[in-house]
């Protein structure tokens, strides 16, 4: 489908309309069927391909919900599986200077839910699969609450409060009060609605859903051309195409990787919680560029040459040569997905090869086509691969990998770090540590002008902060060292200044 059409309300000029509103007024006699001749030639325009993706939507909600995608389905059991568990929330806060309008935020929140269904959408079991529905838009409560002297306490409690995804949004927000005129606001996410990618699209049609509500005007946005039920549709109809090739590139590729065994402070529980905590990373600019350099001399990106750099990390640390890093991709390769909300990222295993002492350089030589070859597989969805790879069942670890890396600079953010909205100055806040990690141990970093930036998260059912602090700073010794002299064996990379042998 198409997304929404405009609306066929007027807005008499006396009268203020709020964003996501609209007032009724009667039709001109025949619009009905005029606006019956525009759907059918709209339709007869779509090509093939999409006109099937809306059969198949308009069939599966005739039986009762839409299908969900693939992640949707794996979030969805987790979710069944422990309802408490906060892991797969997502967290973005902004503080606003000004003279804030509640109803203005709310009905700004209420206009963002009304073009994007994934946010309305409610998930349960039909048989022995789950579905979605999405109800009518219907106003989005926005929360108040009063900082005080711990406004992060406030945070953290909308935060971690579960989600009743069969009868509730996958969406709430709330307006924390700090002193006067200053507040923050606070989004939280479902995963199973939403991605990275996606909270650059919310904040973009927020600040301007908030703008046109102070100025008494509708929202100036383009009509959105996918639903994410299309998503969901393409993706079913990729792995019909797709037949089985592109899952047996996967499962040859990953069949026998060892999991990642680090050795642990505190015994393995029997059952992965997800509890964590976080440590910053830093590497400064002038050692990151060289780094960088080194890169470029293997014709690799930053990424890839960062991605050696864990692999080698992680290796000393487990004595191990073999092993995957789990790498989150954005999954958003067709341009009409680019707007949506929605659950779109998928996860690609990277099999490290740290086999025969190599050199970083040499190093490098093997991630740069293995990273190649794995980026064009990337659309298999990693829960399919899970299933054909029939993994012994472990509890207590995440499946496959249990490492995760990612570089988020290239993702799109001008709205997220956006300084303005409306008659508000406003500025993200960073956000509290959660004490959640979805992997044993994951690195998430930026570049930015200052040189690397970003954290190392870690279970803390498994290590203490002091592992977690000398694993991040072997870690970020390893890039700087690399750098000067990329020509290093890895013993020698990671040997007396790293954790190998502790």
């Amino acid at each position: 489908m198409t997304g929404q059409a405009p609306p066929e309300e007027r807005e008499s000029p006396s009268e203020r309309v709020p964003a996501g509103q609209a007032l009724s007024s009667g039709q001109a006699p025949g619009a009905g069927q005029d606006r019956r001749q525009e759907l059918l030639r709209r339709l007869a325009a779509l090509p093939p391909a999409r006109r099937e993706a809306l059969r198949r939507a308009m069939t599966a909600a005739a039986a009762g919900g839409l299908p969900l995608s693939s992640g949707q389905e794996r979030l969805w059991f987790l979710n069944r599986f422990d309802p408490a568990d906060s892991g797969n929330h997502i967290l973005w806060c902004v503080r606003l200077r000004g003279p804030v309008d509640p109803g203005g935020l709310a009905a700004a929140l209420t206009a963002v839910a009304g073009r994007h269904e994934v946010l309305r959408a409610r998930y349960r079991m039909d048989g022995d699969r789950p579905v979605q529905s999405v109800p009518p838009p219907e106003p989005v409560v926005l929360e108040r609450a009063d900082g005080g002297a711990d406004p992060d306490g406030a945070v953290l409690a909308l935060f971690h409060r579960p989600f009743d995804l069969e009868h509730d949004p996958p969406m709430r927000a709330a307006l924390i009060r700090l002193e006067e005129r200053h507040a923050l606001l606070c989004i939280v996410l479902h995963h199973i609605a939403a991605d990275g990618w996606s909270l650059n699209v919310l904040m973009r049609e927020l600040g301007e859903c908030y703008a046109a509500h102070r100025e008494g005007r509708r929202p100036e946005l383009p009509e959105l051309p996918a639903r994410y039920a299309d998503f969901v549709a393409w993706e079913r109809g990729q792995a019909e195409r797709a037949g089985p090739a592109r899952l047996a590139f996967w499962t040859e590729r990953l069949a026998g990787a060892p999991v990642l065994d680090l050795p642990a402070d505190h015994p393995r529980p029997p059952r992965w919680t997800g509890r964590g905590g976080r440590v910053d990373l830093h590497v400064p600019d002038a050692e990151t560029t060289r780094f960088e350099q080194v890169a470029r001399e293997r014709r690799s990106t930053l990424f890839m040459a960062l991605l050696a750099a864990f692999q080698a990390t992680l290796g000393a640390v487990a004595r191990q040569d073999d092993f995957c890093v789990g790498v989150p991709v954005a999954g958003r390769g067709r341009t009409e997905f680019a707007p949506l909300i929605g659950y779109f990222s998928n996860t690609i295993a990277l099999r490290a090869d740290l086999s025969g002492d190599p050199s970083f350089r040499e190093l490098l030589g093997r991630v740069r086509p293995a990273t190649l070859r794995a980026l064009q597989h990337a659309e298999e969805p990693f829960e399919r691969i899970l299933g054909a790879l029939r993994l012994p069942r472990d509890l207590s670890r995440p499946p496959l990998c249990q490492a995760m890396f990612n570089l988020t600079h290239n993702l799109p953010k001008d709205d997220l770090l956006r300084t303005e909205m409306g008659d508000l100055a406003v500025e993200a806040y960073p956000p509290p540590e959660t004490g959640r990690t979805r992997a044993e141990i994951s690195v998430d970093l930026y570049r930015g002008p200052e040189g690397l930036g970003g954290s190392l998260e870690y279970s803390s059912d498994l290590f203490t902060a002091g592992t977690a602090r000398r694993v991040a700073a072997a870690f970020t010794g390893l890039v700087t060292r690399a750098g000067a002299d990329p020509d290093l064996r890895l013993s020698a990379l990671t040997g007396p200044t790293g954790l190998k042998g502790e």
